[in-house]
């Protein structure tokens, strides 16, 4: 007698595994996850699953942390940073206002738990579609990633997503407009007294206008000739010798205050707006003016910064990249770093090649 075939036992279990190895379930068109762990996955699911179903959204955990509060949580810490000076106003606000479009991108009552590397994946995603630069991109991710190893190293989280899977955008090299030694030497005959002091210090000591506008007479020894300020991006100090040139044009700059140099109206020359969000750069904007006044033609995106780019160019040309590195303020080389202590007679011949192409 012929049996009938068995029927195969049809799976009760509401949940499926995702590639990341999450457990997780598409309700309405869109993914929930639940973890790794199966019994606790399925425990959450059935305690969310009537909200998720009827279009109510998760359910905050009450002993959870939703993405708000990690935001939050992290731009404390970072301010009391900004306070004391580890950071400067303008890295802050940018800080600010990113993790603010960030959490929007992923909504903020999202608990943190739920986020995963896909998520991020997807955030990277969007920034590529608004054809923003890749350098910017970057940027953008890097501070995300801060706030979620911040966030694990320091509890606030018992675990973050992948991050080393969220790779940075390949950057093409593009190559930017420099001056040349004609030019500059055009824009400081030109230059009234403060913007001819700036100007010097850009090529001299590759500051940009941030690094003018920050500048104290604290930082200045003008009878060494030397100049001691650290980097607001990295931190990272320096000490780099001033030429003939650059003292005796801060020399000529009258005292207002702290400051080296003030507006007209009293003002730093780079400050943050009242809305704590816009960064006004005065000095970018004389710069541009000046650049017109001495019929100097320029790429789009060519400013004051690009003295600071014209100096590592010029620098470059040592082969001495450690040194550099230390004129530039940069944190790479990082091996290099490590064992590089006192580079400052390098440093003095680097801005000495800078100073013999600048009066050939």
């Amino acid at each position: 007698m012929a049996t009938r075939p068995q029927k195969k036992r049809r799976s009760t279990f509401p949940l499926t595994i995702h590639p990341t190895g999450q457990y997780c379930k598409k309700i309405h068109g869109r993914l929930y996850y639940f973890g790794k762990d199966k019994k606790e996955a399925l425990r959450l699911y059935h305690e969310q699953a009537a909200d998720l179903h009827a279009g109510r959204g998760r359910r905050p955990d009450p002993g959870g942390k939703t993405l708000r509060d990690l935001c939050n949580l992290y731009l404390d810490h970072e301010n009391a940073r900004r306070l004391i000076g580890d950071i400067s106003d303008r890295h802050f606000a940018d800080q600010r206002g990113r993790l603010r479009e960030f959490a929007k991108s992923l909504r903020p009552n999202r608990q943190t738990s739920d986020i995963t590397t896909l998520d991020l994946q997807k955030y990277k995603q969007k920034l590529i579609k608004r054809g923003l630069s890749p350098n910017t991109i970057n940027n953008y991710l890097k501070i995300v990633k801060a706030m979620f190893n911040w966030a694990v190293e320091n509890e606030v989280v018992e675990k973050g997503p992948n991050l080393r899977a969220l790779k940075k955008v390949t950057i093409k090299k593009v190559e930017r407009q420099t001056f040349t030694a004609g030019q500059v030497r055009k824009l400081v005959e030109q230059a009234d007294i403060q913007m001819r002091a700036m100007i010097l210090l850009g090529l001299n000591c590759a500051f940009g206008p941030t690094d003018c506008a920050q500048l104290k007479w604290d930082h200045l020894d003008l009878e060494a000739g030397r100049v001691c300020l650290a980097r607001g991006k990295t931190g990272i100090q320096r000490n780099i010798k001033l030429w003939s040139d650059t003292i005796a044009a801060i020399r000529a700059v009258p005292q207002r205050g702290d400051l080296v140099f003030y507006t007209r109206h009293g003002n730093p020359w780079v400050r943050m707006l009242k809305d704590g969000k816009t960064s006004d750069n005065a000095v970018s904007k004389a710069f541009a003016k000046l650049l017109k006044r001495c019929d100097i033609v320029t790429e789009k995106g060519t400013g004051f910064y690009s003295l600071r780019r014209t100096a590592a160019t010029i620098a470059a040309q040592s082969g001495d990249v450690f040194s550099v590195q230390k004129l530039l303020g940069h944190v790479d080389t990082k091996m290099a770093s490590t064992y590089v202590q006192d580079v400052s007679e390098q440093t003095d011949r680097v801005t000495d090649g800078v100073h013999d192409w600048f009066v050939e």
